[in-house]
């Protein structure tokens, strides 16, 4: 079995706002995947260098995915979707992974037209792709299929950026507390990379974890240690199979990023990583 997202960056469709993404896999052992009393419980037991950090991940991680949630979750297929301006109907681009074995699905619009990948996470660029209804080949073949890899990191990312705290070449800090403007008290950890993580090391981000519901509520990105910070609030936190997601991202009070369809499943349903069927 392969564990792994490579990491890599990719410019958000907000304004201000570009995301570093980093590995969406997670080492799973072999164990009965139906339940995770003897399932390796990796983000549960992980040691952070700031022991505040594993107070607050650790509390987190009981909220989100008790029971070796997300250990024992393999497979996760969500629509990512972006508001635009008025009157335009919003861009969605559909994901399908199979965190395991690393290997990937996506399916969104492009300018040349509808676009489908399969790709192996440590090489993108030996997958296949199709536009519209024909498979592309060759050397035609390896900017769209950069291009659904780039597209299914970032999109990911904005999913599944709680449970990467422990991902390679991340770095985790106490901040303290802090208290919004509606009353919920956060613990604020720091989050910044290493200089070979991603191809924008230099972005950091600010997680807000509400102390009463051990959620990640609120985020803040910043490109560098200097930028003011773009933040974003994680509303509509819901149990989807073993593991919780939130599924609206919301700023200035509107969703500004959301995920009409999710789903967690502890095994690949059979028939959903494979090529696209035309009449």
């Amino acid at each position: 079995m392969r564990t792994h997202l490579q990491a890599a960056v990719s410019a958000v469709l907000l304004p201000a706002v570009a995301l570093l993404l980093a590995a969406c896999g997670q080492a799973t052992p072999e164990d009965d995947p139906a339940t995770g009393s003897d399932t390796e419980r990796i983000l549960e037991t992980h040691e952070f260098e700031d022991a505040e950090v594993t107070r607050v991940h650790r509390e987190m991680v009981a909220a989100m995915a008790p029971d070796a949630g997300w250990e024992r979750t393999r497979y996760l297929e969500f629509d990512w979707g972006v508001a635009r301006g008025a009157g335009e109907p919003p861009l969605v681009r559909s994901h399908r992974l199979d965190r395991w074995e690393g290997r990937a699905r996506a399916e969104f619009d492009s300018e040349a037209g509808r676009v489908v990948a399969l790709f192996d996470l440590d090489e993108p660029r030996a997958g296949r792709v199709w536009l519209d209804t024909s498979e592309v080949t060759g050397e035609d073949a390896v900017p769209l299929l950069e291009r659904a890899h780039s597209a299914h990191i970032n999109d990911a990312y904005w999913l599944l950026m709680p449970y990467k705290w422990t991902d390679p070449g991340v770095h985790a800090r106490y901040v303290g507390q802090e208290t919004a403007e509606d009353g919920r008290t956060f613990d604020v950890v720091e989050l910044s990379f290493e200089d070979d993580t991603g191809l924008t090391p230099r972005n950091m981000y600010r997680a807000f974890v509400n102390t009463e519901t051990g959620l990640m509520e609120r985020w803040h990105f910043l490109r560098d240690a200097e930028a003011n910070p773009s933040p974003s609030d994680w509303t509509h936190w819901t149990r989807v199979g073993p593991i919780q997601l939130a599924l609206n991202r919301e700023s200035g009070g509107q969703t500004r990023i959301f995920f009409s369809h999710v789903l967690a499943k502890e095994e690949v349903p059979e028939g959903t990583l494979v090529p696209p069927t035309y009449p």
